[in-house]
């Protein structure tokens, strides 16, 4: 064998392991376990003060040290979200079937309790298009959102997080 052979290992994890931050003018540097690397623009993070240093405390969040002393916390999912596109992709994808899957339930629970979007967002204090969007998927729900519409729904809240036919994930 005439080229040295590079040994990789993949460690378990490694994508959510911080291993490297600092500061630029402008922006935080971060590179994690797996090799990926990426710059967040300071702006991007609305900090409430000027950082002056970065810490990390364990693998799994970066700490800015504001110049009045005051720390913010970022976590490595954050990180990895300005650091890898392909992640970034991945958690969107995962978003939006959330999102859809909820707005299913969603819709058959309504058709269940016979009701119209006019009415449930009436009974749910909520405005028609909120639960048509809520439907459609194109947006995600707060929890004072799902309360409204549990009440509306005359359902449990974990009615409209699971449907009996998902098992829950552990």
């Amino acid at each position: 064998m005439s080229a040295a052979m590079k040994t990789v290992t993949y460690v378990r994890g490694a994508d959510r392991m911080v291993v490297a931050a600092g500061l630029s003018d402008g922006a935080l540097f971060v590179r994690f376990a797996d090799g990926r690397e990426g710059w967040i623009p300071l702006a991007s993070l609305h900090l409430p003060g000027r950082p002056c240093d970065v810490r990390l405390p364990d693998p799994y969040v970066i700490e800015l040290v504001l110049e009045d002393g005051r720390v913010e916390e970022i976590p490595w999912d954050y990180a990895r979200h300005f650091a890898d596109p392909r992640y970034r992709n991945r958690v969107e994808r995962a978003a939006e079937r959330g999102r859809k899957a909820f707005g299913h339930r969603l819709k058959r629970l309504r058709e269940e309790a016979g009701l119209t979007h006019e009415e449930l967002a009436r009974r749910s204090g909520l405005h028609r298009v909120t639960v048509a969007r809520l439907e459609r998927g194109s947006s995600s729900p707060g929890y004072t959102t799902l309360e409204a519409l549990a009440r509306g729904l005359c359902v449990p809240l974990p009615a409209l997080l699971v449907s009996e036919a998902e098992p829950p994930h552990g």
